[in-house]
């Protein structure tokens, strides 16, 4: 065996030994601050100087997340401007980028904001949990990315890059051990395992105690983590003109869900003497304090999830001469989980998620040809990708809107079935009219077909009551004046013009061409102004809804942005000062938002719906400072308005949470605060003649208030919150070892980020409360 192998073999040896060994973590951060201006970056799919590319773009490297002790995709709002997450009903991760996102708590649901790793696509933003693995450093792209990136990025794109295997033998671990309880470890090990090939492999683990406990049983815990990632990537170059890289992930999770807070009884229809033992079980439940840990569930059930993914990528790179390159990019996804959760908040069980299946598969092949000749840049390309997304729920629900004349049922089922193909063509094209001025341009067309089916489902004896077949044969006798019959375990979705129970089934095609101008131009290597005109696009879609009728799984139609930025960015006192300022506004039409439709029995409940017309409008500013050695300081500022011009039109009726008919015009769009700011600051200085550093460096995240909901409901705005985070560390003087003691959220702030009303209850879900621990390094 070589040397080069055994040295690999021995640091992949030792990096298994990490999770028993309860030590070890991401790379340690290098000596001193990166330099802003050298970071190149990939927006574009090629290589280029950040301080080069005109759009706005936020850039953290890898070594920053690892200071920061950001971990996952969510965390990216204490570093990004313009960011923000919010966890869905369901558990379903929603990112938005400068307002626009999508919010549905399915986890086949497309988002407006679309995860890339390696510029691989996660089609489905419950497969991002485990990207923040061992990188290189997070591009987060905001505005309209369809022309390059396609469809579904109408907010904006992350592209998380991976640390790449080295041609010479490195390795690097830490391990963490925090509040309840939580062991944390992380480590890589690369290097050459023969003349042409090269490998790194890397993998993160999570463990901890419950951080909610229960307001009517204080003993019981709920939160634990249990979550293992890992990644191998393979370079192989068998000749100059040739590369390939294959990539190989995969995470489970066994961690157990997050319980919500319970906030009002809200019932959907009257209570009659039948559902009377349902008003006065949530009437009598505690409702939530102002802290985060205390919330409720059912006593006796179990909470954990059991989710699994699995990711391989191929990347072949030619060099057909020297100005001429041929990509081609193969990949598969494939997420498998089961989610159980109580969302009402309370220990009575008025709204309980038994089981929560998803089974996502994709496969994406990209294929581009890129170039330069002179004065011009050029790319064009072409994608396919296939989906095939299947969801379903179990869930016991003991709701006032259970009742179908004399029958009460109270466990129901959900599911629904997607396919997906979507085919697409692209092109872009550079002219450098000086050295000074570049003009841009580029265009995709898409075209995609869409097949779904779903229904809601009987699943047999609730606690209470009848089954959903029987009390749904009653209902459809009352429709058709006919008897019905439903099997057991049977659709009984009724069609909404023959009130026949069934599956019901619909498709959706479409097709878009999104473009983008734009004009760049720089005084120096340090000063660049530009501007941009983007059309995006984000597919239509269906949901997983509890649909009485067919018709609740009406589609929403593709949503369409228009954006408008121009900005600057600079560098400037020889690197003590960078910075860069955008302004924009969005033109958006048919924004998709899960409404509310009044259904015959059972009173409000959810359907997707399309906002005809709205605007997004506002300027973001990030700053770097480092005015002495040792010493930075980073800001990020985003002021946004958002305004609805239009309601939505007949048969959808604008309701606010509790189905009351409303306007929506002139409201602005949830979970979009009008003022973001990030800053962090951090000094560095030596002690003792050994040349050892000590690091002191602190962060700051602040949200204004913005509202939940549409609708102007008091009850579900999300009120402003101020994050401080603190750490103190010490490193060795060739950085090869660090520690570093630090707290997040040192303040306690409660916040939440999400507030629903599902049948007749409101609850909310809260943010972490605070958490300290302690992180050592070490890199070889």
């Amino acid at each position: 065996m070589s040397v080069k192998v055994s040295k690999f073999c021995a640091g992949v040896s030792a990096l298994a030994v990490l999770p028993t060994a309860a030590a070890l973590a991401q790379s340690v951060p290098g000596e001193g601050f990166e330099d802003i201006g050298e970071i190149v970056v990939t927006a574009q799919k090629r290589s280029e100087r950040l301080a080069d590319v005109p759009m706005s773009i936020s850039v953290v490297t890898g070594d920053a997340l690892s200071r920061a002790g950001i971990v996952d995709t969510a965390q990216l709002v204490q570093a990004v401007p313009g960011f923000s997450y919010q966890q869905g009903a369901f558990g379903t991760p929603v990112f938005s980028i400068r307002g626009i996102g999508y919010n549905d708590n399915s986890t086949s649901a497309g988002p407006a904001v679309t995860v890339y790793s390696d510029q691989v696509a996660l089609p489905y933003s419950v497969m991002s949990r485990g990207a923040m693995l061992d990188l290189e450093r997070v591009e987060v792209l905001k505005g309209p990315q369809g022309t390059l990136f396609g469809m579904n990025s109408t907010g904006g794109a992350i592209n998380f890059i991976a640390a790449k295997p080295t041609d010479s033998f490195d390795m690097g671990a830490s391990a963490g051990f925090a509040r309840f309880n939580e062991i944390s470890f992380n480590g890589f090990v690369s290097g050459p395992i023969a003349d042409t090939l090269s490998a790194r492999i890397a993998m993160q683990g999570e463990f901890s105690d419950g951080w909610q406990y229960s307001r009517t049983r204080p003993s019981d815990r709920l939160g634990k983590k249990n979550f293992l990632n890992g990644r191998a990537i393979f370079d192989w170059k068998p000749s100059e003109s040739l590369s390939f890289e294959l990539a190989l992930s995969a995470w489970r999770d066994k961690g157990e869900t997050q319980a919500a807070q319970f906030v009002d009884f809200a019932p959907a229809v009257a209570v009659t003497p039948l559902t009377q033992y349902i008003a006065d079980a949530m009437e009598a439940s505690p409702v939530a304090r102002n802290n985060a840990r205390e919330a409720d569930w059912d006593a006796g059930r179990d909470y954990a999830r059991n989710d699994r993914f699995h990711q391989a990528s191929l990347r072949a790179d030619w060099s057909i001469s020297d100005d001429v390159s041929l990509t081609s990019i193969s990949a598969y996804n494939r997420f498998k989980g089961s989610s159980p959760m109580d969302i009402d908040g309370t220990a009575f069980g008025a709204f309980g998620i038994n089981a929560h299946d998803s089974d996502l598969e994709t496969f994406a092949q990209e294929l581009r040809l890129a170039g330069s000749s002179g004065m011009i840049d050029w790319m064009i390309g072409g994608n396919y990708q296939y989906e095939s997304a299947a969801e379903s729920t179990i869930t016991t629900n003991q709701g006032t809107n259970n009742q179908i004349g004399p029958f009460l049922f109270t466990r129901l089922g959900q599911i629904a079935d997607q396919k997906v193909d979507t085919l697409s063509a692209f092109g872009s094209l550079d002219v450098h009219v000086t050295d000074q001025l570049t003009l841009q341009g580029a265009v995709r067309y898409t075209s995609q077909k869409r097949d779904f089916s779903g229904c809601i489902k009987d699943e047999g004896l609730g606690p209470v009551g009848v089954t959903a077949a029987t009390a749904f044969e009653f209902l459809g006798g009352l429709f058709t004046g006919m008897p019905v019959s439903i099997p057991a375990f049977g659709c009984v979705t009724l069609d909404a013009a023959t009130f026949a129970p069934g599956l019901a089934k619909s498709e959706l095609d479409e097709d878009n061409l999104s473009w983008r101008a734009g004009v760049d131009y720089k005084f120096d290597t340090n000063v660049m102004v530009y501007a941009n005109v983007t059309k995006g696009y984000k597919s239509g879609s269906y949901a997983l809804v509890p649909a009485i009728l067919s018709s609740q799984f009406t589609p929403v139609t593709q949503e369409a942005v228009l954006a408008y930025e121009a900005g600057t960015r600079f560098t400037t006192l020889g690197g003590v000062l960078s910075a860069d300022f955008a302004a924009f506004y969005n033109d958006y039409d048919d924004k998709q938002l899960k409404g509310i439709v009044l259904t015959p029995v059972f009173g409000p409940l959810p359907q997707l719906v399309n906002i005809p017309k709205s605007k997004v409008y506002g300027f973001e500013t990030n700053v770097t400072l480092q005015p002495a050695k040792g010493l930075r300081i980073k800001s990020g500022l985003t002021y946004i308005r958002s305004k609805v011009l239009r309601d939505p039109v007949a048969p959808a009726v604008p309701r606010d949470p509790y189905g009351v008919p409303t306007s929506y015009l002139g409201e602005s769009f949830p979970n979009t605060p009008k003022w973001q700011f990030v800053g962090d600051a951090e000094y560095r200085f030596p002690i003792g003649s050994g040349g050892m550093q000590v690091m002191v460096g602190s962060a700051v995240t602040y949200h204004s208030s913005s509202p939940g909901t549409f609708g102007n409901t008091p009850a579900f705005k999300l009120p402003a919150y101020t994050l401080l985070d603190a750490r103190l560390g010490l490193e060795s003087s060739d950085g090869r070892w660090s520690g570093q003691i630090w707290g997040r959220n040192i303040t306690n702030e409660y916040y939440y980020n999400n507030v629903t009303h599902l049948t007749d209850y409101v609850a909310k879900i809260a943010g972490m409360p605070a958490t300290y621990g302690i992180t050592f390094q070490f890199r070889y």
